[in-house]
């Protein structure tokens, strides 16, 4: 085992820094996630939000019988303002939990499971939710069991919204009787191929056609969030991988049973393992430490600490240098950790300042404050990073970030404090060799070797 602590750091957590000592062994990092699992810093609320969302869909309607009241408009106006605001808060406030962490390992799991489970708000009444959602519905069950975070993820209104959820409708369910509606398969096959079984799992169209069926009555409002309506839930008995679920009538109970049997499924728990491997280690995931985290998520009957436990104590977890790549957001909480920003200068950034230093760098590095690319999310690979708009980007945010400190380290020691002697000998001689501090501890910042990990 090549196990050492700057590559857990760096590997596993948010970076190196002078404030904290990186973890000595695998059970160290593996036990920080308990210790980190209620991080500071406030994310907006999802009920919140939904208030929020509320109130624009009710002065949105008084708008369409008195479109020319000023006073509404103003409503709006102030109504879109806070959203947005709350949004450049939640921004700042998830790049200082990154940053200042002990150890990182909890939030970048976190993350994690928020691409795993990707989602977003697509405008409209309903905006700017993602990452109320990660802190609902991810945060407080990365320690707990894959079920957990299953069930919450799947019934979220944003879920539900994004996906089409709520125009899936029972085709002989009372509404569907009366309207003739059908139903929508968005979220069955998401379920099954991204959240669960993978893409390489055991399943069928026809399967995603019964899940669909059964998730009917999985439906929002925003008065009360979630809940489940009878009325466009599908009734009877749906087999499903040869076990019967539902009745007469349906209840969300039996949707949870079958969330929970895919949860502890064995393509679920190779899919899961397959994913972690990829996304913390290497792009070529090694097949016996997959095998391993398999083995130990279905002993434990889902456990996620078992799986990140086998995913440590393995080996081949430690093998190799840095190959994959920091994501944007990873490489400005890498950043600001490595060059001793305080958290709170961080969460006190104006509006504008949050704006042209954050929000818009992050977009134009390719991974835009609370939007994903699909379903999917975003792609682990590591080239998935590396294009030449993300890269100039990268390089213009790095090369910039040191001019805005009041003191600037010694570019010498600064190359330890943030890459802890994995740094090249040609990174070394440059950034001695700067003219200046600030260019020097850019060129650390913009280096290779600093974005990977």
């Amino acid at each position: 085992m090549s196990f050492s602590p700057a590559k857990a750091a760096i590997r596993f957590g948010t970076g190196l820094d002078l404030r904290h000592a990186a973890p000595v062994d695998p059970a160290a990092l593996w036990g920080s996630l308990k210790a980190e699992a209620r991080p500071g810093f406030a994310i907006t609320s999802w009920d919140t939000r939904r208030e929020y969302a509320r109130q624009r869909w009710e002065v949105r309607r008084a708008l369409r019988d008195a479109p020319d009241d000023d006073t509404l408009r103003a409503d709006l106006g102030r109504l879109n303002q806070t959203d947005r605001m709350a949004s450049l808060s939640d921004l700042r406030a998830s790049l200082a939990r990154l940053s200042a962490a002990p150890v990182g390992f909890h939030a970048r799991l976190t993350r994690f499971w928020a691409n795993h489970f990707s989602v977003m708000a697509q405008g409209g009444i309903l905006r700017s939710a993602r990452a109320s959602f990660v802190e609902d519905t991810i945060q407080p069950h990365v320690t707990g069991q894959f079920r957990d975070i299953l069930h919450a993820t799947t019934l979220h209104p944003l879920m539900l919204a994004y996906l089409d959820q709520s125009r899936s409708v029972g085709p002989f369910s009372m509404v569907g009787r009366g309207q003739g509606r059908g139903l929508n398969e968005n979220l069955a096959r998401e379920l099954l191929e991204l959240h669960t079984l993978g893409p390489n799992g055991d399943y069928t169209q026809d399967d995603v056609t019964q899940i669909a069926r059964l998730l009917t009555g999985l439906t929002f409002d925003l008065e009360n969030g979630f809940r489940f309506e009878p009325r466009i839930a599908e009734p009877g008995i749906i087999e499903i991988f040869g076990k019967r679920y539902g009745g007469r009538p349906m209840f969300v109970e039996h949707v949870l049973e079958l969330l929970d049997d895919l949860a502890i499924h064995p393509d679920t728990a190779r899919h899961l393992a397959t994913k972690l491997v990829r996304h913390f280690v290497s792009d070529a995931p090694d097949e016996q430490l997959v095998a391993h985290m398999t083995a130990s998520y279905l002993q434990s009957g889902g456990e996620l600490m078992a799986l990140y436990r086998a995913l440590l104590e393995h080996p081949a977890a430690w093998e190799g240098g840095p190959g994959k790549i920091r994501a944007p957001m990873e490489l400005m909480a890498a950043s600001l950790r490595a060059l001793d920003v305080p958290p709170d200068q961080i969460i006190d950034l104006s509006p504008r300042v949050t704006n042209r230093w954050l929000l818009m760098p992050l977009a134009d590095m390719g991974e835009p404050h609370e939007q994903v690319p699909s379903p999917a999310g975003h792609g682990d690979l590591a080239v998935y990073w590396v294009t030449p708009q993300a890269l100039a980007a990268r390089t213009l945010w790095t090369m910039g970030l040191p001019l805005r400190l009041e003191d600037v380290p010694d570019p010498r020691r600064f190359v330890e404090t943030a890459l802890g002697g994995q740094a090249s000998d040609g990174l070394q001689f440059a950034a001695a060799g700067a003219e200046t501090r600030a260019e020097g501890v850019g060129l650390v910042l913009a280096s290779p070797e600093f974005s990977r990990r």
